[in-house]
């Protein structure tokens, strides 16, 4: 279990610290185009990271074997936020290429992107707290 709670809980601080650490400021810092042409630079490594780490912690947490209600609700998290990690670059990224930044098509797909990244953000953690909570009433 502590492999899955290292696992989860890098899954969830590189998920975080990259919206809110690195892609919120670098938006302030720079006008809109430049800050998105070093966003969509750091795109392949952040989805790699996440996927990477959210597969190992899901697996990591199937392989706990521990059946109970609280367990397969993290492990449905999970998989449903690696599967919209993943649509991210391999459907919508793709998609909004041929379109300007700023048109609507572009703008409809971004605001798409941006929630499913939202559910992961929030998925994880929650997945995290779901499976440390039965295992805090375990110990009592």
């Amino acid at each position: 279990m502590k492999i899955y709670s290292w696992l989860s809980g890098t899954w969830a601080a590189v998920l975080w610290f990259f919206t809110l650490g690195i892609a919120i400021p670098l938006f302030r810092a720079f006008p809109g185009p430049r800050a998105a042409e070093v966003a969509i630079a750091v795109f392949p490594f952040y989805f790699g990271t996440t996927i990477a780490l959210g597969i190992l912690a899901t697996v990591a947490l199937w392989l706990c074997r521990q059946k109970n209600k609280r367990n397969s609700a993290a492990l449905a998290l999970q998989t449903l936020a690696i599967i919209t990690l993943t649509a991210i670059p391999t459907i919508i990224q793709p998609a909004m290429e041929p379109h300007t930044p700023g048109s609507p098509e572009f703008m409809r797909l971004h605001g798409l992107s941006s929630l499913l990244n939202l559910f992961s953000l929030l998925a994880a953690p929650t997945a995290f707290l779901l499976v440390i909570a039965k295992r805090k009433e375990e110990s009592v």
